[in-house]
């Protein structure tokens, strides 16, 4: 009887120019993202600022959720940074002064 040999992906070392392909694809996705939010969040800014708020509490525990994502993923943006052994641009602006 042949043995076969089953192939676990586990064991593979993975091929560095494919990660380099998937985490750039995946920067890519996120800076696209984050300048369509940046605009929509412009306009939520805007409109809330001129306008009275009828959702008052719901609205305030939406922002406070989105603060809190933010700031996690402004977290993982500087892991990125250290994993890539660069540092974040809040850094490199406080070198400057």
């Amino acid at each position: 009887m042949k043995k076969v040999a089953i192939e676990d992906p586990a064991d593979k070392a993975e091929d560095p120019q494919s990660t380099r392909r998937a985490v750039i694809a995946e920067l890519t996705w996120a800076k696209l993202y984050t300048k369509t939010m940046n605009k929509d969040l412009g306009v939520i800014t805007t409109v809330i600022a001129s306008k009275p708020i009828s959702k008052g509490p719901a609205m305030k525990k939406s922002a406070r959720k989105l603060h809190d994502r933010l700031r996690s993923a402004n977290r993982t943006v500087g892991e990125i940074s250290d994993h890539a052994g660069i540092k974040p641009a809040s850094d490199k602006e406080e070198d400057k002064s």
